[in-house]
């Protein structure tokens, strides 16, 4: 709260269900919290009946909402939401997951600090599911509109498979990386979803 200042007035409050009336966007993070070498499947089981618990009651509150998902295994959970949202009227398109949104920003900001380039500019994807099985799309990646074989010809810059594997693994093992050393991802993870709700919000295509 004392950061508000430096950006916009907020209220910052611990609430109950009946407060979500009226929102037009919800957001889940709710869930156990993944253990150091703990993997994000591990967890399904006990963030299930999490949402079995939870669901009901955002829906009876804000049966008009979209509901964003962020709890791991992040794919799962969310289809998992989108189950039991059915059984209340709630069509699965109002059921989204926050997905590859971090991933793709972990990859950029690494191919940035290695090419020296604002990432920003640097266009790159990660597709698939939100953990180990990701994928990160080399092939897609420019950088101001240039592909990357061609960028890294211009300005001579090593970029071989030992330096690719490097940022894969970093990108696909960030979060038990951080999870080690702080005990849960908050920062990155949190920006993504307000990315997120910008774009629906302010239907940013």
């Amino acid at each position: 709260r004392h950061a508000v200042p430096f950006s916009h007035p907020l209220e910052v409050r611990a609430g109950e269900f009946p407060d979500l009336k009226h929102c037009k966007i919800v957001i889940i993070a709710a869930g156990v919290s993944q253990k150091p070498g703990e993997t994000r499947l591990q967890l399904l089981g006990r963030n299930v009946e999490v949402f079995k618990e939870i669901i009901p009651q955002i829906f009876q509150y804000a049966p008009e909402a979209v509901l964003l998902n962020s709890t791991n295994p992040v794919d799962i959970m969310t289809h998992m939401a989108a189950r039991y949202a059915k059984d209340y009227g709630v069509p699965s398109r109002r059921i989204i997951g926050s997905g590859t949104t971090l991933d793709t920003a972990r990859f950029r900001t690494l191919l940035g600090k290695h090419l020296g380039v604002d990432a920003q500019h640097i266009h790159a994807y990660v597709v698939g599911e939100h953990g180990d099985s990701e994928v990160l799309t080399w092939s897609l990646v420019n950088i101001g509109g240039i592909p990357l074989e061609e960028f890294i010809r211009m300005e001579g810059i090593q970029l071989d498979n030992r330096v690719r594997e490097r940022i894969d693994e970093e990108v696909r093992k960030a979060a038990y990386h951080i999870i080690e050393g702080r005990g849960a991802t908050y920062y990155g993870i949190g920006s993504a979803i307000a990315r997120i709700v910008n774009v629906i919000l302010f239907d940013q295509r």
